[in-house]
């Protein structure tokens, strides 16, 4: 797996912005790198890296300036390297423009999709029509670009069946295909229109708790699905910690998602235990005031310490 290398593009190509949404504020990027900024940062690189486009839309910029930052790949990184880019799920709707895409070293085209519930998609400003998404992906599928998906929990109007009706109809539509994931629980972010429904009483945060149990079981499922999940929450980040005004964040929420994911899994597997599991993710179920062994002992139906002592770290 090539390192990444990743250069944050905040709001750029965005039409509008959700409710949600500061990607200044979440990264502490203020100003958009241009493409002479990206080949001044690959200069004197050794090694292919993985060059990644993160943040706004990248596929919204005008064709020259995506084969422009797309060049810096092929002709600036270390022989080898491979482009990762986010962007809307109808981006690429356009023939010439997947051309092009299909001319670099495509690695994976993450697509924004926090849910699929039309009602909550209008709560959020999203412009993405779920029926238009499922086009979109298609084409993308028929054209063999590797893809990734990136969802939500927690947002105006959104309740576990809803994400979790998302996540089945999207497992549909990947078959057997790959997919990578990220999820993110919604934070209030200070400034943002979502803070001021908050202050108005018009929306109520998911607390840390409940985004352990209803994010364990959206990524318990998506594992059954056969997703591929490759980060949990937001990064921490300082300009993070000072912009959040409500909801679940906890430096180490994805751990909690993990943890209960996993006692989820186990408890299904084998109702009595005893339970192996693997020495690498014992923090899930030692850690955080024995999370793990608690959820596991409740979807047991034990006490945590009986839980406990049918743990058994291989």
């Amino acid at each position: 797996m090539l390192k990444k290398l990743p250069f944050f593009l905040p709001l750029a190509g965005c039409r509008g912005q959700c409710v949600y949404c500061d990607q200044r504020a979440i990264t502490g990027v203020r100003a958009v790198p241009s493409p002479a900024d990206v080949r001044e940062a690959l200069r004197g690189l050794t090694g292919p890296r993985e060059i990644c486009y993160f943040g706004g839309s990248f596929c919204r910029f005008a064709p020259q300036l995506i084969k422009e930052y797309l060049d810096c790949v092929t002709e600036y990184a270390p022989a080898g390297s491979t482009v990762r880019f986010s962007t809307y799920p109808g981006d690429l709707r356009d023939d010439a423009l997947r051309g092009l895409v299909k001319k670099y070293p495509v690695s994976r085209i993450e697509l924004g999709i926090p849910t699929l519930d039309p009602a909550v998609l209008a709560a959020c400003r999203r412009e993405a029509d779920p029926e238009k998404i499922f086009e979109d992906i298609k084409t993308l599928k028929a054209d063999g670009l590797p893809i990734g998906v990136q969802m939500m929990i927690g947002l105006p109007g959104q309740d576990r069946e809803s994400s979790l009706a998302g996540l089945r109809a999207l497992a549909a539509l990947k078959g057997a295909d790959s997919w990578e994931l990220r999820l993110y629980p919604c934070l209030v972010i200070e400034g943002t229109e979502l803070c001021r429904m908050y202050e108005r009483g018009e929306y109520r945060p998911l607390s840390v708790a409940e985004a352990a149990l209803w994010g364990g079981e959206f990524i318990d499922e998506a594992l059954e699905y056969g997703f591929v999940p490759i980060r949990i929450g937001l990064q921490e980040t300082e300009s993070l910690a000072a912009e959040v005004a409500a909801g679940p964040h906890h430096p180490a929420l994805g751990e909690l998602i993990l943890a209960e994911a996993s006692a989820r899994r186990l408890a299904r597997e084998n109702p009595r235990g005893p339970w192996p599991v693997p020495r690498r993710e014992m923090s899930r179920f030692t850690g955080h005031g024995r999370f793990g062994v608690k959820r596991l002992a409740a979807h047991a139906g034990l006490s945590e310490e009986e839980a406990a002592r049918l743990v058994e770290f291989i």
